[in-house]
């Protein structure tokens, strides 16, 4: 059997079309990518866990991303790969669930990432916003935030609903500045050293940092970089070639992530010590970019490191909406969530969702200002963890039903090892609130979560039998009439 054929890679791109009444066949998978990748937020994300990354595993930091990258982060993107195959649709994590879990469970589940998607959209905007106010002094003030971070989420709400390919183009053309100067100021690093005596063997050696317990909480760490590639899915009834186009986007998604941060974890060390990118804290001034943007660049270029985290969490928000549009269309069309939300527009977006999203996330931006990030980590974590377990046991009950008995022991063993480390990431965000009087953090999020998906159960079951009600009622008044 070819490794192929046994991961279910659509080779000869079997799968033309899918049903929906999204925009079909508009994204090929160079436009995949790129609005994925925008999810993954390339800038914003070095700018605010580079220098975490550094304080926990400090020259390590290259090691923790490569290994986080090649299990669990790979083992997920292969399970996903091998799924959507078997169940393709824009539904994702939902569809996953639905068809190879339970149907109950799949509506607690595809909830839960509709709401991860709307609270990235709302932590990108409050990024967004308060960068710009450091580019630009005079719109300093909390208030001044808030405004900010509402014109944002309707000017893109309007590029949303203008269509997938606009959506993925603009996405696209932030991204590719966003890459440059996060992987280029890495890649300076390297060929320009400002750090002597710094060994390249040292990066990726646990005996440096104190051992592989130092190494443990920085790989945990860099699962969190690497996160958001599944975003992906999501566009997978606007693609071209539907499945094919999405198996590779993942794999590449997830990749491109790991070479942009491995560049900046390595280079970014002999431009400046790491002890001092260790140090820096992420108030909204670049954070370590804009340290070794300092290095390389003229002063009179140092707004780059302040923009290109704009662009990067501008690019996160519009592309966290339209995968969350996207999931919860596809429960409407499943009957788990209103049948009214699957409406689409002319361009063929589902804009009743859109709209939504919008709206919890300008009441979240209101609510939840800068000061309150936290509260969005811990909700992306639990909702995030929560979907990633879901699609490994989705796989490895699919596994048990397609292959031999021994065949599928063995395939699931990593999948299995893939659960227990997302399951610690859970327990480790719940245990650790960054405030210990604050409810609010993984383990309470995740429960809000849980509850709020088993009323949606409720309200499914009792629409289905409202409907059922009512066809026995139409069949009644036609045996009369007869």
């Amino acid at each position: 059997m070819g490794f192929y054929k046994f991961i279910g890679y659509d080779k000869d791109g079997e799968i033309s079309t899918l049903s929906t009444t999204l925009n079909k066949e508009k994204l090929n998978t160079f436009e995949v990518v790129l609005a994925a990748l925008g999810f993954n937020a390339p800038a914003w994300v070095a700018a605010s866990s580079m220098s975490i990354l550094y304080l926990i595993s400090g020259q390590a930091a290259p090691l923790t991303i490569l290994i986080a990258y090649f299990f669990p982060m790979l083992t997920l993107a292969l399970c996903m790969v091998y799924l959507i195959r078997h169940a393709p649709s824009a539904g994702g994590i939902f569809t996953f669930a639905q068809k190879f879990i339970h149907p109950h469970a799949s509506t607690i589940l595809g909830w839960s990432y509709v709401v991860a998607c709307s609270t990235v959209t709302a932590m990108t905007t409050v990024i967004g916003s308060s960068y710009i106010q450091t580019l630009i002094p005079s719109l300093k003030g909390e208030w001044e935030a808030k405004i900010i971070g509402t014109i944002l989420l309707l000017f893109f709400l309007v590029i949303c609903l203008r269509g997938i390919e606009l959506t993925a183009k603009v996405a696209g053309v932030f991204l590719i500045f966003e890459i440059t100067v996060v992987a280029g100021l890495g890649i300076c690093g390297i060929v320009s050293p400002h750090v002597e005596n710094q060994s390249f063997f040292a990066l990726y050696s646990p005996s440096s940092v104190g051992g592989w317990s130092i190494i443990g909480p920085g790989v945990l760490f860099g699962v969190w970089m690497l996160a958001n590639f599944d975003s992906a899915i999501n566009l997978i009834e606007e693609a071209k070639v539907p499945v094919r186009t999405i198996q590779r986007s993942l794999v590449l998604v997830l990749s491109i992530a790991f070479v942009v941060y491995s560049l900046a974890a390595i280079g970014w060390q002999y431009a400046v010590p790491v002890k001092k990118l260790a140090a820096i804290v992420e108030n909204g001034n670049g954070g370590p970019i804009a340290a070794v943007a300092q290095q390389y660049l003229p002063s009179s270029l140092s707004w780059i490191a302040i923009f290109v985290v704009i662009t990067s969490a501008t690019a996160g928000l519009q592309i966290s909406m339209t995968s969350g549009s996207r999931a919860a269309y596809r429960m409407s069309v499943e009957g788990h969530l209103p049948m009214f939300l699957s409406k689409v527009n002319k361009h063929k977006v589902p804009w009743i969702i859109n709209c939504g999203i919008t709206i919890f996330s300008i009441i979240a931006i209101w609510i939840k200002p800068i000061s309150k990030l936290q509260w969005y980590y811990d909700v992306v974590t639990a909702t995030l963890v929560l979907s990633y377990v879901s699609v490994l046991m989705a796989f490895i009950l699919l596994i048990f039903k397609r292959k031999t008995k021994l065949l599928a022991v063995c395939t699931s063993i990593l999948p299995l090892l893939a659960i227990a480390v997302l399951s610690y990431i859970f327990y480790t965000a719940g245990a650790k609130p960054a405030v210990p009087s604050d409810l609010y953090h993984a383990w309470y999020l995740g429960g809000i979560v849980v509850v709020s998906g088993i009323g949606l159960i409720i309200y499914e079951i009792k629409s289905k039998k409202i409907r059922n009600n009512n066809n026995d009622e139409n069949l009644e008044e036609k045996k009369n009439i007869l």
